[in-house]
Formats: structure tokens, C-alpha cells, sequence
């Protein structure tokens, strides 16, 4: 049993410690915040849009109020020109509300230099263009950063410690940043409504960034030496009934069981993340473009490439914007050669159950967006936009689906309003 303390009880102490070494000095506090109150509608059956795996989906449902609205809080305090601390929560339509799942950062940060930055505690990763601002969406032209990227990541954050290298070169600005350390996110299998852990430890995040005039380049690396899934009682009975079924030794089923065991058994897998940017904004123009590439062993845990890119022109406080965003799968959709009901009907329901326990997470989609951001005051966004999304056979991992539809590809559209707004 893990008895450590939250992240942010920790982060509590050690403030509460530097304040006390620092007492005869003022803290510099300071408090500010974002929002989005938002409705998403996308009317298709037996299937309910997600803006990442992590949150909870209704499947019957054909809009929502809480895919995109969400509230954060951010708390910031200097003991002094090198020493402060931050906190940030977030509201949004996660499966947990406990006060470890809500904060986002919880760091202290240490600047000896106008070079060098170094955090522990829950900080923010860098591998990623909006990493640190990707529920932000007033930061943003789009309502929702690309489902086809954002939507599959399960870590903003880790707890652990986190350094970074600013040149300051005003003609030529470049930064190197790396972080380090684990994090536990959970989310919710739409097919049961069972609650997972996705358990990432040795989390090495690095990026490098280029920032000269209107033009800003990011190449990043992540790499997660061990992830687990901790499955809730209907996925833990199947992998417990698949087991069983490997080793009766029946000739081909038993082996395809054990390849469907193996392939749904995730403990202590690699995953390695790799990431190009780029952004372009002079005023008026906004370019931005964001490619990956995930790799793993297993073809449970959703991998392949794509990325996104969107233009957007500004007409005084208007401002249009197309997107597209993509991701292809680097392997099939797995199906059994067997029929295992031939042997034993009663085998025929768990096949089914392997073959959309594991399927049922492969990601094969692209999206076409057409919106507008309106700034109606400085502080104040309306955002509207349309989605066209191609989903392909066996390629609905990113959203609430039946197991009925993941056989036949679909086009789907989703409506989005949003009003944005920081303080």
C-alpha cells in the first residue's frame, strides 16, 4: 500500500519551511485564473466525444456541457529574486476530484541566474508545444488543442524535479529543458465504466526551443521507463479468464489466448515520445504545426505518428482559423485467426471481450476544423468551431464508443461554443 503523502502536502512543508528560514522577509503572493464554460454536440450513436482519454463519457449522450468547460487556479508566492514557489488547480471532467488529482503544479522554484531554473515538486512537462497550457484555451486560437495529439497524452505533469537553460540571446533565443519523475493518472473505460491508473515512473521529458523574431521551433523527447495499468474488477476478470484459458493447453486457442493476455497485461512497459514544432506569429498571421511519433511493444497502448496544423488571420478582434490533425496507427487492429466458440461456446463471448479489450484503444482517425475566435474583451474570449472527423475501422480509441461500432469506419461532426476567459 502507498502510504507516501500527496505531492502537494510535501510541496506544503517545504514552503512553509522556506518561509520560516526566510521570515523577516515579505512573500510576494499573487493569484490568478482560467476558465472555459463550453458546449460540445456531435449527435452520433452509440459514440460521445472526449477531449482526452482521461475524462468520462457518457455514451448515450449527444452533447455535453463539460467536454471542454473547466476552472483553474493558480497561486504564485517570492520569497525572493531567486526563490518562489507555485500551485495550480484544476476543475475539469476528470474521474477524481481528490485534492491530489486536481493539482496541476505544485512546485518551488530556484533561479540563481538569469540562465539557469530549477523546480521539484509537481512540475510541468515540456515535450509538447501547449504541455503547460493545453487547458488554457484563451492562450489558444483553437477551442480545444488536436484531439489527434493532445487527446492521447496522459501526463501534463510529474512529480519529481525539473531544470532548464535560457541563452537570453536577444538576436538568437534559445532555452534546453529537461524533466524528471513519475505521475499517476487516472481515467475511465467508457465500455464499463470501470476506473483505471496509468502508472508512469522513470519519466525523462527533454525539449530544446528556438526563439528568433516571429518564429518560435521545438524538438522534444520523452521517454517513460515503466508504465502500468492498474485495471478496474471487469477488465481484471477477463485478463484472469484469458489466463486461465492459455494455459488448458487447447491447441490454437489456448496460444491466442495467451497473445490476447500478454497484449492486455500492461506492467512496466516503455514508451518513447518524439515531437517537432513550429509557430509563426507576427500580429496578424498565426502558423502552427505540431508532428509525433509514440512508440511501444504492445499494440494495447495507442501508438503511431501524425500531428496537426493550423492558420489563423486576424481581422482586428475576429480572427478565422482552419486546423487539421491526424494520427495514424503503426500497427493493425488485432483479430484472432480462431474461432474459439468451436471449442466451447462460453469461449466465444471472451473472445469478443480480447478483441475489444484491446482494440478499443488503437487511435486511427483525422480531423478537419473550421473556427473563429472572437475577443470580445481583453480578458473575455467566444470561440466557435467545427469538426470533421474520418474515423477508420477499429480506430476509436480516443473516444466513449459500443463495442458494435469498432468494426465499421465512421464520419462524425462535433459543434463546439466556448466562451474563455483568464483573471
Amino acid at each position: 500500500m502507498d502510504t507516501k503523502p500527496p505531492i502537494v502536502v510535501t510541496v506544503a512543508l517545504t514552503v512553509s519551511l522556506l518561509g520560516f528560514s526566510f521570515h523577516t522577509m515579505a512573500v510576494d503572493w499573487s493569484v490568478s485564473g482560467f476558465g472555459t464554460l463550453g458546449y460540445a454536440y456531435e449527435g452520433e450513436d452509440q459514440l460521445a466525444y472526449r477531449r482526452d482519454i482521461t475524462q468520462t463519457a457518457d455514451i448515450d449522450d449527444n452533447g455535453s456541457w463539460l467536454t471542454d468547460s473547466n476552472f483553474g487556479l493558480q497561486l504564485d508566492g517570492s520569497f525572493n529574486h531567486q526563490w518562489s514557489f507555485t500551485t495550480q488547480w484544476l476543475l475539469d471532467n476528470s474521474t477524481k476530484h481528490d485534492l491530489d488529482e486536481l493539482t496541476e503544479l505544485a512546485f518551488i522554484r530556484y533561479v540563481p541566474n538569469e540562465h539557469w531554473n530549477f523546480l521539484v515538486g509537481r512540475v510541468g512537462v515540456s515535450a509538447y508545444a501547449a504541455a503547460d497550457s493545453r487547458y488554457i484555451d484563451y492562450g489558444h486560437l483553437w477551442v480545444r488543442p488536436s484531439q489527434e495529439l493532445y487527446g492521447g497524452i496522459v501526463f501534463d505533469s510529474l512529480d519529481g524535479v525539473g531544470v532548464s537553460y535560457l541563452s537570453n540571446n536577444p538576436a538568437f533565443n534559445w532555452s534546453l529543458k529537461f524533466e524528471y519523475g513519475s505521475n499517476d493518472q487516472g481515467g475511465e473505460i467508457p465500455q464499463t465504466n470501470d476506473d483505471y491508473t496509468a502508472e508512469l515512473k522513470e519519466v525523462l521529458s527533454a525539449s530544446f526551443e528556438v526563439m528568433q523574431g516571429n518564429w518560435k521551433w521545438q524538438a522534444s523527447y520523452a521517454n517513460v521507463g515503466s508504465l502500468s495499468i492498474k485495471q478496474g474488477a471487469s477488465i481484471q476478470a477477463l485478463q484472469s479468464q484469458l489466463q486461465q484459458l492459455s494455459m488448458l493447453g487447447i491447441p490454437g486457442v489456448s496460444e491466442e489466448a495467451a497473445l490476447a493476455y500478454n497484449a492486455m497485461t500492461l506492467d512496466n512497459q516503455t514508451v518513447e515520445y518524439y515531437q517537432l514544432a513550429m509557430l509563426y506569429f507576427d500580429g496578424l498571421w498565426t502558423i502552427q504545426t505540431e508532428l509525433f511519433q509514440i512508440d511501444a511493444d504492445k499494440s494495447s497502448i495507442p501508438q503511431g505518428r501524425g500531428g496537426y496544423a493550423l492558420v489563423g488571420y486576424s481581422l482586428d478582434n475576429i480572427t478565422p482559423y482552419v486546423m487539421y490533425g491526424q494520427f495514424s496507427p503503426t500497427y493493425s487492429y488485432y483479430s484472432s485467426r480462431l474461432d474459439w466458440g468451436a471449442v466451447n461456446p462460453a469461449f466465444s463471448l471472451l473472445q469478443t471481450g480480447a478483441n475489444v479489450g484491446i482494440n478499443s484503444v488503437r487511435i486511427d482517425q483525422s480531423t478537419y476544423s473550421l473556427g473563429v475566435r472572437w475577443d470580445v474583451l481583453p480578458q473575455l474570449a467566444l470561440k466557435a468551431q467545427v469538426d470533421y472527423i474520418d474515423i477508420n475501422e477499429f480506430g476509436y480509441g480516443l473516444w466513449a464508443s459500443d463495442p458494435s461500432v469498432l468494426g465499421s469506419g465512421r464520419d462524425a461532426q462535433v459543434y463546439s461554443i466556448n466562451l474563455n476567459f483568464i483573471f
